[in-house]
């Protein structure tokens, strides 16, 4: 997921040869609702690297975060973050992700 528009994804994707989807949160609707780490550039907010690992109920189970390396990071590991648990929010991240 990034604050890009989708078709800058798109290209980005195919540059990068990603073999998964990526989500576009350009309105920063789930950033906010999740209080996502972002930051400022030329005027625009973006996230900050993570991985969010998402249950197919939509709950949140765990957060890498910093993300040093995407690839590592999407295969299960640590990717050079920490792994925090996300217990005692969960109902409210799966509320939020199903209006976002």
């Amino acid at each position: 997921m990034s604050t890009q528009r989708p078709d800058e994804q798109r290209v980005f994707a195919e540059k990068e040869r990603l073999r998964f989807p990526l989500l576009s949160d350009a309105e920063l609707a789930l950033t906010a609702a999740l209080r996502l780490p972002t930051f400022r550039a030329a005027g625009v907010s973006r996230l900050k690297r993570l991985t969010l690992v998402i249950d197919r109920y939509r709950v949140v189970r765990e957060v890498f975060y910093p993300v040093t390396h995407i690839e590592a990071s999407v295969r299960g590991g640590s990717g050079g973050g920490h792994a925090l648990r996300l217990r005692s929010r969960q109902r409210m991240i799966r509320a939020s992700i199903s209006r976002a």
